[in-house]
């Protein structure tokens, strides 16, 4: 029973230790990631940005297609 009652005892420092070595471990990729999260707040930002002006430039590039368009499909008429 005492070999038994050490043994338990052991187990629990090993699974405390490897617990605690776990644990340090998912900090670090914690501190790693959200080290990054300015950069990538960033870079998404620019690619917003650059999108954002291609629209504009396209739209802007065909609005008077699509403004004659309309006004020739409401200026008809049908029979």
């Amino acid at each position: 029973m005492a070999r038994l009652k050490q043994a338990k005892e052991e187990a629990e420092k090993e699974i405390a230790a490897i617990r605690a070595q776990m644990e340090a471990e998912f900090q670090r990729k914690v501190a790693e990631s959200s080290g990054d999260s300015g950069a990538n707040v960033k870079r998404l930002e620019q690619e917003t940005e650059a999108k954002i002006h291609n629209l504009k430039a396209e739209a802007e590039r065909i609005s008077h297609d699509v403004v004659q368009m309309l006004l020739k499909h409401v200026t008809s008429v049908r029979n």
